[in-house]
């Protein structure tokens, strides 16, 4: 069915609000250090609660179905890997979080999946409020924490691209599930976009930061 929220008046308001959250992003973790935990805390809850709600959400409007409505899509899986790291000290995750909550967020909010609802919709919201968070605790992790990419970030990130989409690939077709890949589409072309947007994300870094990502061996 074709999605006609897309760039519709509504989604381009959502796109500004968007990008305003983004511009201002920065201000929002300043001078949260001394409050970390607290804060790292507050985020793996939220994004466990907005995950709760949604699944809650469908099955109270009664379109749940699991071959569609499990939370296993790409973004889900960019907000596991923030709990990893938040909340179970995996930091080396990093490396493959940053450019997968870039993309995530802004490819899906600017590609917004479908929800067989009309606007507004808890759903909606629901799904907004998710890529603002990973955004969020992308800035948190970078201003706050001073976390950093390093020279092994773009082979990270080839495997774990490698690992979640063979699952879904595998999953949709075994069990003809209708799990989308990337940006809400079913099309293999946008698993390519992805690992190529993904990897790219990497490149300022490579070009200017070349303590962390220094290639040759040390003797």
């Amino acid at each position: 069915m074709a999605n006609t929220f897309l760039f519709s008046k509504e989604h381009l308001i959502i796109l500004l609000i968007f990008a305003i959250f983004i511009y201002f992003c920065p201000k929002l973790t300043k001078n949260l250090l001394p409050y970390s935990y607290i804060v790292e805390k507050i985020i793996c809850g939220l994004i466990i609660l907005e995950i709760v709600f949604e699944q809650v959400s469908i099955v109270s409007m009664g379109n749940y179905d699991v071959i569609s409505s499990l939370p296993i899509g790409i973004g889900r899986f960019c907000a596991y890997i923030c709990i990893a790291i938040l909340f179970f000290k995996q930091y080396q995750l990093f490396n493959v979080f940053f450019s997968w909550s870039l993309v995530c967020s802004i490819g899906e909010i600017i590609f917004f999946k479908y929800i067989p609802y009309r606007f507004p919709n808890i759903l909606h919201f629901l799904f907004i409020f998710s890529r603002l968070l990973l955004i969020y605790a992308n800035v948190y992790m970078i201003e706050v924490r001073k976390f950093k990419v390093n020279k092994s970030a773009i082979r990270d990130n080839l495997i774990m691209c490698m690992v979640y989409f063979s699952f879904i690939i595998l999953l949709n077709t075994l069990t003809f599930a209708s799990y989308d890949y990337s940006f809400s589409n079913f099309n293999l072309i946008s698993i390519l976009a992805f690992i190529l947007l993904t990897t790219a994300v990497y490149i300022p870094f490579i070009i200017f930061d070349r303590d962390n990502f220094n290639f040759k061996s040390k003797k």
